[in-house]
């Protein structure tokens, strides 16, 4: 138990840090915004790069894997979906933005420096092809929920489209491309290309982290606390039950890869799902509250995810 404190407390100190410097001003909306462009599009993607250099991506099996979890995804969208209806604030749009609070989970600021402060440079391959599609596939699947009832805006075909110039273009896509394909070659790195690269990888990690504590600022409990529970009981208690029986049971997948899943599965909603609500003006205030609240819980959670899945 105390290892696993070791990993999950400073992760959340340097979550608490960053909400204390937006509370108190200390930073504006123009550093606010530059942090997050550094940790997307430069510290997270260089990690990224430098680690899946060195690991074969074709034995991790991403078929099974992607399986796992987005089938445990798609089990706990359909059952938000089926609920909405019963809860007037999480009616709107046919439950779109419940479906995606629901089986979103904060993976890039949350998930990947959780992964790798726990499982170290091995994580990045179960991790970071968990990552790469997540985005798109909710996205889509939840505008498409969202038309089909209907109440959305814009093509559907313009949406798909934008959906695959956006996965081409992600960053954390990009990086872990490049890397297995760099490694593949088997050139290596120059010593300065390779200390450059490590040095912002390095600071992925903690930049990640405070930057969702200023995220956090702007996501406060805002009342319809029986939407908040049913988002939050079906993210971070029925997605991780669901995704430790496909991923141990159902796929019999490596430890590693199976734990990489459940733990995901149990990270609050991300701020896709505050998105996409405020993109429909939907369900706004469920959604921004179990943003919220769910990383407070999120402490607790993914520390006893730790301790029942052990070493």
């Amino acid at each position: 138990m105390n290892a696993i404190l070791v990993t999950v407390v400073p992760v959340f100190l340097l979550i608490g840090l960053g909400f204390f410097a937006a509370r108190m001003k200390l930073m504006d909306t123009a550093g606010v915004t530059g942090l997050h462009n550094f940790v997307f599009l430069f510290a997270i993607p260089a990690l990224l790069f430098r680690t899946a250099m060195k690991v074969e991506i074709g034995a991790s099996a991403p078929w099974k894997l992607w399986a796992a979890y987005f089938g445990s995804a798609a089990i706990v969208w359909l059952l938000a979906v089926l609920i909405s209806p019963k809860i007037p604030s999480l009616r709107p749009v046919g439950g779109a933005p419940a479906a995606i609070a629901s089986s979103f989970g904060n993976l890039v600021m949350m998930g990947i420096p959780l992964s790798f402060a726990h499982y170290g440079e091995a994580a990045v391959v179960p991790a970071a092809l968990i990552v790469a599609i997540h985005a798109p596939l909710h996205w889509f699947f939840a505008t498409l929920r969202a038309e089909w009832v209907g109440r959305g805006g814009g093509s559907l075909a313009v949406t798909l489209k934008e959906l695959f110039v956006s996965l081409a273009k992600n960053p954390i896509v990009m990086a872990l491309l490049a890397g297995a394909l760099w490694g593949a070659t088997g050139l290596g790195l120059h010593p300065i290309a390779d200390r450059t690269i490590s040095l912002l990888g390095q600071a992925g990690v903690p930049a990640a982290l405070f930057a969702l504590g200023l995220s956090l600022a702007a996501y406060g409990l805002k009342g319809h606390m029986r939407g908040v529970t049913v988002l939050l009981v079906l993210k971070m208690a029925v997605f991780p039950l669901v995704a430790a029986i496909m991923a141990f049971k159902v796929f019999d997948l490596p430890p590693l890869a199976a734990n990489i899943i459940v733990l995901f599965a149990c990270l609050p909603p991300g701020a896709n799902a505050y998105l996409f609500a405020t993109r429909y003006k939907a369900s706004i205030a469920p959604v921004s509250g179990a943003i919220g609240l769910g990383t407070f819980l999120a402490l607790f959670s993914v520390t006893a995810v730790f301790w029942l899945l052990g070493p």
